[in-house]
Order: C-alpha cells, then structure tokens, then sequence
C-alpha cells in the first residue's frame, strides 16, 4: 500500500513537472540561477499540495490527457463521495461491493471516456484502485490507450455523469502536439473538444 502511494505520488509529481514545463511555467533561466532553486522548489511544494486538495474536493475529479505519437494516456482522479457515496474506508460488505462495483464500471475496457470512431484507439492497459488517506478516499484510474489516427482526436465523449450523478465536474489538463489545455467539463455535457 504505501509503495503504490509512493510510486503514485512520484508519478503525479513527475507528471505535474511535466505539464508545468510544457505550460512554461518555469523558465531555464530561473532554474539555473541558484538563488531562485529553493524559492522553485517551494512553488513545487505548494502546486503538489494544491494537486492533492482539488483531487479530493467533493464533486470535482481531475482528468489528465497526454497524447504523444500514438499513445493516449489518462488519469482520473475522483472523491469517493461522488462515485460511491462515502469517503472512508469501507466498513461492510455493502460496502466493499459498492466499491468494486465502481471500480469495474470504471476499468470497463470499452471505456467510459471515448475517442471518435475514426481515431481508431483501443484501450491497451487500465488500472486503478481505490485509495484511502487520512480525512478522505477516492478512485485513481489510469487508462493507457493506442490510436492508429490520432490526429483525428478532436473530441471526448463520457458516460462518466451518467453511471456517477453526483460528480459535478471534472478538470481536465489535455497536453498533445497540437498544444495544451484546461477544460472544465460540466456535468450537463456529453463532450468537450480537445486541441
């Protein structure tokens, strides 16, 4: 257990590292005078704080894309109050049930989170877990996808408000040849565009 919340803390803060260079957020210059390094190193702490706040405020999930070639990768991070009901461990089998009931609506390989038809992509790998922390839980799925047209991913279509009412949003940060982009994709809508 704490080695998977190693390697996903690693994983987010290489991640976020990643999008933050990408989104130019930290220039080489700075980086190389050594009297901004520890002031770089504090502003990485607090976005990674950050990162694990908004992850777990309730009605919010986060949706990272990156589409490099023809990989798709995504990453869903979602309260548990808005997928099964309760932030906590579970504490019967009701619950426990409830849990992997989720869990197999969201490791669906047709997906919940879909390319248009002429992408062609296929669902490779999906993992995810449930994972409970101190005050609070919640569901982290990764989703490792081939696409034999990938420049034809214009659009994302969900059933992901369907199958989880409660979910009122979901932040998405899309990093692709064509550019970045937050989005912020409202319960009521079926798609967002991608750049």
């Amino acid at each position: 257990m704490i080695k998977r919340i190693l390697l996903r803390s690693i994983f987010t803060l290489l991640f976020g590292a990643f999008i933050s260079f990408s989104f130019g957020i930290y220039s080489s210059k700075a980086s190389e005078k050594h009297g901004h390094e520890k002031e770089h190193e504090h502003e990485k702490e607090h976005e990674q704080e950050k990162r694990q706040l908004d992850s777990h405020e309730h009605g919010v999930s986060t949706l990272k894309i990156a589409i490099e070639g023809r990989d798709l990768n995504m990453e869903l991070e979602s309260p548990a109050n808005d997928i099964v009901g309760f932030e906590h461990a579970p504490e019967n089998k009701n619950q426990r049930d409830t849990i992997q009931k989720a869990l197999s609506q969201l490791k669906n390989m047709k997906g919940i989170f879909l390319t248009p038809s002429n992408a062609e992509c296929m669902i490779m790998n999906v993992s995810g877990e449930f994972e409970v922390e101190k005050n609070h839980a919640g569901f982290h799925i990764i989703w490792k996808i081939r696409c034999n047209n990938p420049e034809n991913i214009k659009t994302l279509t969900t059933s992901f408000f369907k199958l989880f009412p409660k979910a009122e949003e979901i932040e998405v940060e899309v990093i692709s040849s064509s550019g970045q982009k937050a989005i912020e994709w409202e319960n009521n809508e079926k798609s967002i565009r991608l750049p």
